[in-house]
């Protein structure tokens, strides 16, 4: 079997055109070590750079909208992105960043217009890192049977944990 990718035309110039951005863009002495937790904080750094700069372009995370800081390509420009940075050894830096884009996702889904506004940007342009971790008995990290509240009392919130 082939598992090569084919790309079309159009994906093949979009292809050339990342590839010679990331050759531009990637800082030399980029380590890559086998754990993630062996990264230096030098180390960090670059790659958190990187991230902000490929969310200046709208590649951090390509397929969400424009409007929100995104890029709004398609998945395959999407993939193509992929491809190039796994080519220098990388990984698109939500994964090692911000929790595998759950974060921005959620809001994008079930947040109001107002908070897409407030904290998309930040989030799809690199500026700020988000993590989503919750875990409960009956739902694990299925946030969508999570049984905890947080009830209004007074000016604070009580918590009931079921």
């Amino acid at each position: 079997m082939d598992f090569e990718p084919r790309y079309t035309p159009e994906q093949e110039a979009f292809r050339r055109e990342v590839n010679a951005w990331l050759k531009a863009h990637v800082p030399g002495g980029i380590e890559h070590p086998a754990d993630p937790a062996d990264l230096t904080w030098d180390q960090y750094q670059l790659r958190r750079d990187l991230g902000r700069k490929l969310g200046d372009k709208g590649w951090l995370w390509p397929t969400a909208p424009v409007e929100y800081g995104g890029g709004g390509l398609d998945v395959d420009s999407a993939v193509v992105i992929e491809e190039e940075i796994d080519s220098f050894g990388l990984t698109l830096p939500p994964y090692y960043d911000s929790g595998g884009r759950l974060g921005g996702n959620s809001i994008l889904v079930w947040g109001s217009e107002e908070q897409k506004q407030a904290f998309l940007p930040p989030i799809f342009t690199g500026r700020v890192r988000t993590w989503q971790l919750l875990s409960e008995p009956e739902a694990g990290s299925d946030l969508a049977n999570v049984k905890t509240q947080a009830i209004r009392d007074g000016d604070h919130y009580v918590g009931l944990f079921f």
